[in-house]
């Protein structure tokens, strides 16, 4: 074949190849396979190509990438015997980078695209864009927010100097803007860069999104659902609109503390995504796996489901989940919760099943001779586990709760490590503070292995818990709680007197009172205008229902230890500052098992006609 003919064969393939007409492409790349004198690798890399790409293609992703990989194996072994053209290896990377992305391993794309930035210079053009592209999208995917900036600030530069690329590149630029102030919280550039993506683009699918995005950072939620049901109904771009637009309203409701209603559009999310893959073009799966947003889906519909007191559902989901997005500690706690609460649903269930039978074995006699057998035997007892248990199936179970929350551990940093933190929690954006994460997997831990029976495993996450400084305050009193119960089954009751006594208790709430005083003059520096002095409602709320558990603990405490006069003193005290519908029944009954034990029967009887109480004895342990 001569150089002209050369030529023209190569041109004929571009355009075949840039119509879509892969087979007829196919045909002409193996002429010239046989007959050229080109590069042989540069052309096969385009024969494997219009092989995946032909209509009725029976080759995967898998394949392709298999097959790319060959050819930079074979190009790699030749670079070492002679020089290799720079811009033929960079499309090869190009196209591995690409199908990575495609198959949402975005780390290993950021890899290839990230050495193909630094050798940039000498590539074509509508390489380097494509390259800069892509590199831009799979760190908006990953929320990596410092290497999107310097590419975007690369490509705005690229722009200037070449006007009419720059306005054929001009709405995406604003939209990759967009995503990027919308990650790094920037309101005021991203409400820029949305009306510039408006006046370039008009009221396209991707706009309205971006917008009503914008509007759902500000927690504008009604103006951002308004602009959801006002965006078309098809995009250009291959993303299916429905899939999106269902998630969007799941996760809205989901903010707005409707959580039934965020399950249902999340449902609704899952159920147009699989309809969806099914109606992609067969033969070709890469449009598929650009679609198919199953697993961010069931991620978000989990914790919904967690929100909305259904943690076997959730439990579900948020497994499935985790074989894609493992490496998200975040996950793996949710996922502990979730077998906690179906371990709790299951218990109280059988306790309102089994209520009266748990308790009371027989009443016999009838008027003043009437009298109450309690039951001696009871199955609530917890099973002992050991850690070489943790190897069986998802199940949500306190056992399988465990090793989630040991995985959740081990992906956070040391505590005692020092320098920035950043932390994967794919789907979602990075950990920059795990604090208090690490306070919330401690004292999950802590409560599981105590369910466990476990009281020495219990102990270690109990004690870090509440030497945390940085944890909340309710979490840290929390954890004595937990330590004082495990040191009492270890038989360690003057250990235990010590982690609910009322100067530790009081050390650890001063502190935080300290550490809040600090954080609000941090924010009245930064300009914003807390309430000086006070805590957020809920956390003085949960804080107050925690403190009052410690009191009866110790209380109880004291009555196992007999000495009950030191018991009704804490006790008496502690009443003295509630009001009268503020008394708890265990409190109450604390009080009436003092007073029996010493032999205040009258006192006891008349306790119980002044709190006018129905009481529910629970089922007692030994």
């Amino acid at each position: 074949m001569t150089g002209e003919e050369t030529i023209n064969t190569v041109e004929v393939a571009k355009t075949q190849f840039d119509e879509g007409r892969y087979s007829g492409c196919l045909t002409t790349l193996t002429t010239m396979n046989s007959t050229s004198a080109l590069n042989i690798k540069q052309i096969q890399l385009n024969m494997i190509l219009c092989s995946y790409l032909k209509k009725g293609s029976e080759h995967d992703l898998e394949w392709l990438l298999d097959n790319l990989y060959t050819i930079e194996g074979k190009m790699n072994k030749e670079s070492e015997e002679e020089e290799i053209d720079e811009v033929e290896k960079a499309v090869l990377l190009y196209n591995i980078a690409l199908v990575h992305f495609q198959t949402k391993n975005f780390d290993k794309a950021v890899v290839i695209l990230e050495k193909l930035f630094k050798l940039i210079e000498p590539l074509e053009e509508g390489l380097v864009y494509k390259i800069c592209f892509l590199l831009v999208e799979c760190y908006l995917s990953t929320y990596q927010t410092e290497g999107a900036a310097i590419v975007v600030y690369y490509l705005d530069k690229q722009m200037a100097t070449k006007t009419a690329d720059g306005d054929m590149h001009k709405a995406r630029m604003h939209q990759y803007k967009t995503r990027l102030f919308a990650q790094q919280k920037c309101l005021k550039a991203c409400k820029r860069e949305i009306k510039n993506v408006l006046s370039v683009s008009g009221t396209t699918a991707s706009s309205l999104f971006l917008k009503s995005e914008f509007e759902y950072l500000r927690n504008n939620f009604k103006k951002s659902c308004k602009l959801l049901n006002s965006a078309p109904k098809s995009c250009p771009s291959k993303e299916h609109i429905p899939t999106l637009y269902y998630n969007n309203f799941g996760c809205m409701h989901f903010k707005m503390k409707k959580y039934n209603l965020g399950v249902l559009y999340l449902s609704q999310a899952l159920e147009a995504n699989t309809k969806a893959v099914k109606a992609a073009p067969q033969g070709c799966n890469s449009t598929m796996y650009s679609i198919n947003h199953h697993y961010q889906i069931l991620y978000n519909y989990g914790i919904v489901l967690l929100h909305a007191g259904q943690p076997k559902a959730a439990f579900n989901c948020l497994s499935q989940a985790a074989t894609v997005y493992s490496r998200n500690p975040r996950l793996w706690l949710r996922i502990a919760e979730c077998a906690i609460g179906v371990v709790k649903q299951s218990q109280e269930n059988e306790q309102i099943q089994n209520c009266k039978s748990s308790t009371v074995k027989a009443i016999v006699g009838s008027g003043i001779y009437r009298k109450t057998i309690l039951n001696t035997n009871f199955q609530n007892h917890p099973k002992k586990c050991s850690a070489g248990l943790l190897s069986e199936e998802p199940t949500p179970s306190l056992t399988y709760a465990a090793l989630c929350l040991n995985n959740a551990l081990e992906l956070l940093p040391p505590s005692n490590s020092g320098g920035p933190v950043n932390v994967s929690a794919l789907p979602a954006a990075p950990l920059k503070d795990v604090s208090k994460l690490r306070a919330s997997i401690l004292c999950n831990l802590a409560y599981v292995w105590l369910g466990l029976g476990d009281p020495l495993q219990a102990l270690k996450p109990a004690q870090e818990l509440f030497s945390l400084t940085a944890a909340p305050v309710n979490l840290r009193l929390l954890g004595s709680v937990y330590a004082a119960e495990a040191l009492i089954l270890l038989n360690r009751s003057n250990e235990a007197t010590n982690c609910l006594a009322p100067e530790f208790v009081g050390a650890i709430i001063n502190s935080a009172n300290c550490q809040t005083k600090t954080n609000e003059d941090d924010a009245s520096s930064t300009g914003s205008s807390p309430i000086p002095g006070k805590v957020p409602a809920t956390q003085e709320t949960l804080v107050q229902d925690v403190h009052n558990i410690i009191i009866l603990n110790s209380v109880a405490l004291y009555c196992m230890k007999r000495d009950l006069n030191r018991a009704k003193r804490i006790l008496a005290q502690h009443l003295s500052t509630l009001n009268d519908g503020e008394i708890p029944a265990q409190a109450t009954m604390l009080l009436v098992y003092i007073e029996l034990r010493q032999g205040n029967t009258e006192a006891a009887l008349s306790i119980l006609k002044q709190q006018q109480i129905n009481l529910q004895l629970p089922a007692l342990t030994t």
